[in-house]
């Protein structure tokens, strides 16, 4: 039994290894192609993580409403929308689809639930997209550079380390070892390449803070993608990745730390 779980956890191991070494020099690529190419790759995957959130919070793909959300909210980057304009057409999709859901004899919390979700991915979507489009390509680069490395850096040393967990009714596998090991991962990476990728920050104070900040960003949300998993009594989001299940399973962490960054920006921080 020992070693059918060593040779299970050997497995998983190798296929998340050999899935990012897959993705990542497609998804860089396309990234530094800029629009149209990477708009088309993150609108797309802009509609597999609403799959994927509709099939977990409310049990079902089928309905429009979701994905008429998501098209409004990047639509302000690509069509003429006045503040009062997206508003209107905003609440308009948002009572259309309480009529929809009502109708299913569903819970109002469950909407509210979803609705918070697809705001919050397409909001996160959004921002990635408004990098590219602003010249910050290099600098989302940056950011996905650090949050790579906080979670390789987690998952490695909480899997070799080992020790006290982190968060042990919430995501059972998580040391507070990997956390540690992710921020000094992500920390190192980010001050090594933040010279070359970004120039928004010029000393290595400045990207170290911003790298550690991004990086607890990402643990936090890799965590709340747990405690929503847990809420809804489901393993993974879905099973797209080898070796990482679902699209919101891998770009939980992403979502968040992107999120983030925006903040930053907004802020003048």
């Amino acid at each position: 039994m020992a070693q059918q779980l060593a040779d299970k956890q050997f497995s998983n191991q190798t296929l998340r290894i050999l899935s990012a070494l897959a993705l990542i020099p497609i998804v860089v690529t396309l990234i530094k192609l800029g629009s149209p190419y990477f708009d088309i790759l993150a609108i797309g995957v802009a509609f597999m993580l609403i799959n994927e959130w509709s099939r977990m919070s409310i049990k079902t793909q089928l309905t429009p409403f979701p994905y008429l959300i998501c098209i409004l909210t990047l639509g302000i980057l690509y069509f003429d929308f006045s503040l009062k304009k997206y508003l209107q057409y905003m609440l308009s999709t948002l009572l259309l689809f309480s009529i929809f859901h009502f109708t299913q004899r569903r819970l109002v919390k469950d909407f509210i639930f979803h609705v918070i979700g697809l705001f919050y991915i397409s909001w996160s979507i959004y921002l990635i997209l408004y990098f590219i489009h602003e010249g910050l390509t290099l600098y989302f680069i940056w950011i996905l550079a650090v949050v790579w490395a906080s979670d390789t850096g987690a998952y490695f040393v909480g899997k070799n380390w080992g020790g006290p967990k982190l968060a042990p009714n919430i995501s059972p596998n998580k040391t507070w070892s990997g956390f540690i090991g992710g921020i000094i991962a992500s920390m190192i990476i980010g001050t090594s390449l933040g010279y070359y990728l970004q120039d928004l920050y010029s000393s290595w104070i400045q990207m170290a803070a911003v790298s550690f900040y991004l990086s607890f960003m990402s643990h936090l949300g890799d965590l709340l993608e747990s405690i929503v998993k847990r809420y809804f009594k489901v393993k993974d989001s879905g099973c797209l990745i080898p070796g990482h299940g679902g699209l919101l399973d891998r770009l939980d962490s992403t979502l968040l730390a992107s999120f983030a960054a925006g903040l930053l920006l907004l802020l003048g921080i």
